[in-house]
């Protein structure tokens, strides 16, 4: 990694700092943000706006940020002690680097971390997933100076997908944040395009690694698949899934199937196993929504499963399970929720609630209901059934 010298110049990263900086001024348009001032210029990398440019892969997001060591992802599920169950964006490996080390020294790294948020499982839809690749530059005992250098990359990069300057909208804004026990305040500065959010630039100007230790950090982020529907959301959200999305079924709700899949398939990739505490708590919440949400609809698993393998180890993740493995794991606990999901319809609908093994195959759980119920009950499963599968 090229090194560079730490600048102990007394400049305070602040709201007006990155508006002079930056050349931010007031857009008359919208209440609250701001645009670049462009002024009367008129050439193509302000201009251009025909063609959108997919990122694709880890190396067109790194050769914007190319002084910056490319390390390898954390892993998702986060050991007990730290601050959240999953990594929730490639900032996080601050943490990893303080647990591992007990230090944090001057250094500037990038990674295309797959995340998990598990407090959006019921909010996904078009912009918003629970799991994402989120692209993520972190330069640790930074100064003001060299952040602005990464929130100009970051800009020439969407720029440099297609989108206008002229059409860059921005907002600024100092918020109260904590990491486990650590509190601090950062400054965020938030691109948008057509108000969809495209990216972070956040600069912490003291934070605390140890009571009597505080050190500066510049975080310069953004989620992969946001980004590019963002930049043309005339494509699906989850464009890699494409034969899945119909005319028949809006789009949202489709959205929010394939996520439940694809962040299955992260904790699966790690090993987990579902269960009642934890991680494996989270996995049977997203097996739970998955078999809901795809009632009535025609989804094949595997290949779903296949899609979702392949996409994730693009962007750097290293499952510690086979592709086998992980198929057998989701479609034995998508059987369990579907045999609870009966259940539960059958209750709904009017019908006894009755005590049968719900840790089976779905055909043999069915099975079990032929032989053990009276007829009246076995009829008002198999109008459930039709309407589930």
């Amino acid at each position: 990694m090229e090194s560079f010298e730490s600048k102990r110049e007394n400049i305070v990263c602040s709201q007006e700092f990155i508006k002079d900086k930056l050349k931010l001024v007031i857009d008359d348009r919208s209440v609250g943000f701001f645009r670049l001032d462009t002024g009367e210029a008129h050439d193509d990398d302000i201009d251009r706006n025909e063609e959108r440019l997919r990122l694709e892969s880890p190396d067109m997001f790194f050769k914007y940020f190319e002084d910056a060591e490319i390390v390898e992802p954390d892993r998702v599920c986060r050991p007990k002690g730290d601050t959240t169950f999953f990594t929730t964006a490639g900032v996080q490996r601050i943490e990893t680097i303080i647990r591992e080390n007990g230090k944090l020294e001057k250094e500037l790294f990038g990674v295309t971390q797959p995340v998990i948020r598990s407090q959006f499982m019921d909010k996904v839809r078009d912009g918003t997933s629970t799991s994402f690749v989120n692209c993520a530059v972190e330069s640790v005992d930074t100064n003001p100076d060299e952040f602005i250098v990464l929130c100009n990359n970051l800009i020439k990069l969407i720029t440099e997908s297609g989108v206008s300057k002229k059409e860059l909208r921005f907002q600024i804004e100092d918020v109260p944040d904590r990491w486990g026990d650590r509190k601090f305040t950062k400054t965020v500065l938030t691109i948008y395009f057509n108000g969809i959010e495209l990216g972070e630039c956040v600069y912490l100007q003291d934070y605390p690694v140890t009571e009597n230790n505080k050190i500066s950090i510049a975080d310069i982020g953004f989620g992969v698949e946001r980004f590019n529907w963002g930049i043309d959301n005339s494509n699906n959200f989850f464009s890699d899934f494409d034969e899945f999305y119909t005319e028949t079924v809006d789009s949202n709700k489709i959205t929010a199937i394939i996520d439940c899949l694809r962040s299955m398939v992260l904790i699966a990739g790690e090993g987990v196993r579902p269960s009642s505490h934890d991680h494996g708590y989270r996995f049977r919440q997203l097996s739970k929504r998955f078999v809901r949400r795809g009632q009535g609809i025609d989804i094949d698993l595997a290949k779903l499963i296949h899609i979702s393998y392949k996409y994730w180890g693009k962007w750097g993740l290293k499952p510690s399970i086979s592709e086998t493995d992980i198929t057998q794991v989701i479609e034995s606990e998508n059987e369990r929720n579907r045999n609870v999901l009966i259940l539960t319809l059958l209750e709904e609908s009017g019908g006894p609630k009755i005590d049968i093994d719900i840790n089976q195959s779905t055909k043999d759980f069915l099975k079990q209901v032929n032989i053990s119920l009276p007829k009246s009950v076995v009829e008002i499963i198999n109008k459930i059934i039709n309407t589930i599968l």
